[in-house]
């Protein structure tokens, strides 16, 4: 009797409900490959990276429509360098899932050694992830932006970058504090840019003997007379007596001060109320 031929052997991409079963009986019975060996490669090899490339695609997709929103919305360079990161991050991670799905991997194996990976690694950097983790609140929250000059605990400077795990100011001596942002996040934070007002004082000594009064009321002309003021809150004169028996007048008035210069305006009040 002649020997009968071995029968081709089935793969999954044969199987009913496989979205190459068409092309893989295709090539089954044109082939003449008897093994299976080429449906084999595309069950195993072609099919999981045409999933691959089809998922790296779509959340390309999804990454740009996220990125563009985003940018209409005018968030900072910050949030969009953040969003572009986790995007690109999050869509290699679901692509590569997706490619050992197909491949019949049981990915609870992997999600199993990943959560492992994941305990141990927070246990390890602990500091590091709060950090992290602040940051991305910050980013979020914005209670301040790139620009801002804030207080965060005793420093006071302006914002120069919002990092991942750190705050940086540029203090008003040109140095530079580097901030960990679970202090910058936990600790008390005075943002003097986020109104577009702000309150400047100027103190005026009053010898003894004079008008207080007559003072007071031409002080309070003074700063009602200053062009760049604003008339709401409207300026105010605060007399306070030292210890010497004399009187100081505080003279408060609020500028727009992104327009102006603050020190200018401030030595022109100083010159007239002399």
């Amino acid at each position: 009797m002649p020997p009968i031929a071995a029968p081709i052997a089935t793969t999954d991409c044969v199987d009913a409900g496989h979205p190459l079963q068409s092309l893989c009986v295709l090539v089954r019975n044109h082939s003449g490959d008897a093994s299976g060996l080429t449906v084999s490669l595309i069950s195993r090899i072609v099919w999981p990276l045409a999933v691959l490339v089809i998922t790296i695609l779509v959340m390309r997709i999804v990454r740009v429509v996220a990125e563009r929103a985003i940018r209409r919305g005018r968030a900072d360079p910050q949030i969009q360098a953040l969003v572009h990161n986790v995007m690109v991050a999050l869509g290699v991670i679901v692509a590569i899932g997706a490619a050992l799905n197909a491949e019949g991997l049981d990915l609870n194996i992997f999600l199993t050694i990943g959560g492992l990976g994941t305990l141990a690694i927070s246990l390890a950097f602990q500091d590091l992830l709060r950090n992290v983790l602040a940051g991305i609140l910050l980013l979020v929250e914005r209670p301040f932006r790139i620009g801002d000059i804030v207080t965060i605990d005793d420093l006071t400077g302006s914002v120069a970058t919002i990092e991942l795990r750190t705050t940086c100011l540029k203090l008003g001596d040109g140095r530079l504090a580097i901030i960990p942002n679970l202090d910058a996040f936990s600790k008390l934070v005075v943002n003097l840019s986020a109104y577009e007002t702000r309150q400047f004082t100027v103190t005026v000594w009053v010898p003894n003997g004079a008008d207080l009064e007559a003072a007071i009321r031409a002080a309070r002309g003074v700063l009602e007379a200053t062009p760049e003021a604003v008339e709401e809150p409207a300026p105010r004169v605060l007399p306070a007596v030292d210890i010497d028996g004399g009187v100081t007048l505080q003279c408060q008035y609020w500028l727009e001060y992104r327009g102006c210069d603050p020190d200018a305006v401030a030595a022109s009040v100083v010159r007239r109320l002399q």
